[in-house]
């Protein structure tokens, strides 16, 4: 776990704590369905964190399930995630998945603005 500092115009990061994966027994999501950046992570102790976004957490929790399928191939336990945005061959996991949610958001906004100024007859 890393601290942010802001000296003057100089960043800095202190580690304040660090894990080994292979440590790790679960990473809880806490709520799947809802834009939340709060997760644990199941150690001998758990630890609560706050990602910087919901997308931050994904993208977290999917680096994490890619270490351990290369280097300890266990059973890395996540839950109360969306399956969706945690596989490889979705095309939310890709690098620029933020666009594509973006793109999809304006194409659905379109259609209905579109929708909405049809005239009834």
């Amino acid at each position: 776990m890393v601290k942010h500092l802001r000296v003057d115009r100089e960043e800095k990061y202190e580690i304040v704590e660090k894990w080994l994966l292979r440590d790790l027994e679960m990473i809880d999501g806490k709520e799947a369905d809802t834009d939340n950046p709060y997760f644990d992570m199941h150690f001998h102790k758990v630890y609560s964190l706050e990602a910087y976004s919901c997308a931050s957490k994904y993208t977290f929790a999917r680096t994490l399930n890619k270490l351990n399928e290369m280097y300890l191939k266990k059973d890395l336990k996540m839950v109360n995630f969306d399956d969706t945005y945690l596989s490889d061959d979705s095309i939310w996991s890709s690098n620029n998945r933020d666009c594509l949610v973006l793109m999809r958001i304006c194409f659905y906004a379109s259609n209905l603005l579109c929708l909405s100024l049809c005239p009834l007859s």
